[in-house]
């Protein structure tokens, strides 16, 4: 026999729930977490408002090495993305001019096109690290690693530091996992801390 089966798609994390939920009893359990979770979207939107007024373009990247860079614009980036414009920024991608093969997440852009994107206000680089794989201590010191190699890259590079977001000191780096190893709502709300934490500092 054959064990029931659900095929489900990464980046649909609340239709996933919902499935499941439904194929265990659980579905309250899950319209609870659901609901939660947009509460605290709703909450970091009116958190986030002034500083979307006033710096509302943002471009996100997925640096996996540097100078490898992948523009994060599509939904193919799921939560990373998603989240982002949840909020009301503005993803910053190429003119529709561009060919597709440029704005298409799964096409490499090169260093020398970022200053095609310089109307960003902010960046956010989304950092993975999978080199020398050990085994850590603490999260934070995973977290660490996640970013050990992309950040003094991205800082030391004459064109990096040419884009007025770089001048105006709104880069902020973010490890890849908390929006792409979790797309659900235990990640939503990781990625929202980690987010507030970056682009707004402590309370």
């Amino acid at each position: 026999d054959i064990a029931p089966t659900l095929l489900l798609t990464w980046n649909e994390p609340e239709q996933n729930l919902r499935i499941i939920s439904q194929a265990v009893n659980r579905a309250e359990q899950a319209a609870q977490i659901i609901n939660k979770t947009e509460q605290q979207i709703a909450a970091a939107r009116e958190t986030f408002a002034s500083l979307i007024e006033a710096h509302p373009k943002l471009l996100l990247l997925l640096l996996p090495e540097f100078p490898t860079i992948y523009l994060g614009s599509g939904d193919q980036f799921g939560l990373c993305s998603s989240l982002i414009k949840e909020l009301g920024f503005e993803l910053v991608s190429f003119p529709e001019a561009s060919s597709d093969a440029a704005n298409s997440p799964q096409t490499p852009i090169s260093l020398e096109a970022l200053p095609q994107l310089n109307e960003a206000d902010s960046i956010i680089v989304l950092g993975t690290n999978a080199s020398q794989i050990q085994q850590f201590d603490t999260m934070d010191e995973f977290e660490e690693h996640q970013l050990s190699n992309l950040q003094p890259a991205w800082e030391t590079n004459a064109i990096a530091q040419s884009l007025d977001a770089s001048q105006a000191g709104r880069v902020y780096f973010i490890p890849y996992y908390l929006c792409a190893g979790l797309p659900g709502s235990i990640g939503t709300e990781l990625y929202l801390e980690k987010l507030q934490e970056q682009l707004l500092g402590p309370n």
